[in-house]
């Protein structure tokens, strides 16, 4: 029967070719085993190279080291090629205030990929999960909260490194096929803590479950089949649909919010799965978007304001700047749109350059058409505005924007912040958006407002002043 069930989640999920150089995870209980058993007896029977990995946690200290030499001894008889890595998880999961669980199964998939990554004949890692553990794995994810993909449990293929032979098979067949083949093996005695969160779902939780269905193992593994093809499907789509709009990191807010959920959720996480790769590598511990996270990040999607920010695990943040989504780290973030650069600076008639603000500026006492078509050659946006000389008050100099500021204008005097808001303007902006003053306060924001009297439109041209404001927005910027 077990040999059956390997046969057939061979075939139908394509691991004949993985199996031709594989590294078989063993611990050196029933179920990797039974796994180093079969996968011995098929190496032979198609000539093929495996090996063995073993990964001493060093939690239940003499045990552990039982386990280690039994391993050893196993494979020697056999002449199976066996690594051995020790770890003190206890040690680790502490200095990163990690569970010994999540701790202990990072260990192992970076000692196995260490391990292929050194082997060029050894192609994929063989692991015994079987269908209990997928039924452990659907209840876990159940009541953490999750989507269909962990509702689909255990992948019998995880890229192309990870297969799982035994998914098919239940735990007592394991066991009886262990007996009938005189496959030795040794217990783990934690496996009866139910301080673990498995040993808790598979001693109280699962035994429950046969009152209801006396094999709820393959009714759930039959879910998982119908759940998984589903979210092949919807992957799919929404692959199709990335790579149709060229969606990395960022995209258009107003061509994605109309999307269904289902599509837009993983719009989302495959955004923050790129982020985190560009800040951190593909080799990054793995951090999984939850279901609020998600939720935090569609709603300043579809409802969010035009400056919105959820912050997301990784030290990153979704963002929404005007029509922009994107995705960015913290430090990313405070250097885009926290930078506020300080500067007062004359404004004498003529040109001044300023880097800070990727901007150029000319004042001048005639409308000047040949230098605005020069700054619209050079510069993306370009703004040219006439005030009245005569109501220059002292000194014309620009200045950064600061809180508390307002401008006269429409016969009110209104703080400059709400009339950033009202006009949109994004908050990467309005921090290099330099602010005409005199010395009776602020005359003139770039698409903001002129103060009250100042303009000069339709008035003497003698007395005109005329400023051209020129300047490339940044991307997340805008005017």
């Amino acid at each position: 029967m077990v040999e059956r069930k390997i046969e057939q989640a061979i075939i139908d999920f394509g691991m004949s070719k993985k199996l031709d150089g594989v590294l078989i995870g063993y611990s050196g209980g029933a179920d990797s085993g039974a796994l180093l058993s079969y996968t011995h007896k098929y190496a032979r029977a198609h000539n093929i190279k495996i090996a063995a990995a073993h990964v001493n946690h060093c939690i239940r200290g003499a045990e552990a080291d039982r386990d280690e030499q039994f391993c050893r001894d196993v494979c020697e008889n056999l002449g199976i090629e066996l690594f051995v890595e020790r770890v003190d998880v206890p040690s680790l999961a502490a200095s990163e205030g990690k569970g010994l669980e999540e701790t202990g199964r990072r260990v192992r998939y970076r000692t196995f990929r260490g391990i292929i990554d050194s082997h060029p004949e050894l192609h994929a890692v063989a692991l015994a999960h079987h269908a209990e553990d997928n039924m452990e794995t659907v209840i876990f994810n159940m009541c953490r909260g999750t989507g269909i993909r962990g509702l689909s449990g255990i992948p019998p293929v995880r890229g192309e490194r990870v297969i799982r032979p035994l998914i098919y098979c239940t735990k007592s067949e394991i066991i009886g096929y262990c007996i009938a083949n005189d496959i030795p093996y040794v217990t783990d005695t934690t496996n009866g803590d139910i301080d673990y969160t498995r040993n808790y779902i598979r001693a109280e939780i699962l035994p429950r479950l046969t009152r209801i269905n006396p094999s709820p193992e393959i009714a759930i593994s039959q879910l998982c089949t119908l759940l998984r093809n589903d979210d092949v499907y919807m992957q799919r789509q929404a692959s199709a649909f990335l790579t149709e709009h060229n969606i990395e990191t960022s995209c258009s807010r107003s061509l994605i919010s109309g999307q269904e959920q289902a599509l837009l959720s993983r719009i989302i996480r495959y955004m923050y799965d790129r982020t985190a790769e560009r800040l951190y590598g593909r080799g990054r511990p793995y951090t999984v978007l939850d279901f609020e996270h998600v939720r935090a990040v569609t709603r300043i999607v579809t409802t969010g304001s035009a400056h919105s920010r959820v912050s997301l695990p990784g030290k990153i943040c979704a963002v929404v700047e005007g029509d922009e989504f994107l995705f960015l780290g913290e430090d990313e973030y405070d250097s885009k749109y926290k930078y506020c650069p300080e500067f007062r600076i004359k404004m004498d008639d003529g040109e001044h350059v300023i880097s800070e603000l990727d901007a150029d500026i000319v004042v001048t006492r005639e409308a000047d058409m040949d230098r605005e078509f020069s700054l619209k050659g050079a510069f993306s946006a370009v703004e040219h505005v006439a005030l009245r000389a005569s109501a220059i008050r002292g000194t014309l100099y620009i200045k950064n924007r600061e809180a508390g500021d307002k401008i006269t204008a429409c016969g009110m005097n209104k703080l400059t912040k709400k009339l950033y808001c009202d006009k949109k303007i994004p908050l990467g902006l309005r921090n290099i958006l330099p602010v005409f003053c005199d010395d009776d306060g602020i005359v003139y924001i770039p698409g903001i407002a002129v103060r009250d009297g100042a303009g000069a439109d339709g008035g003497d041209a003698s007395d005109a002043l005329h400023i051209y404001y020129a300047h490339t927005p940044k991307s997340g910027e805008q005017d």
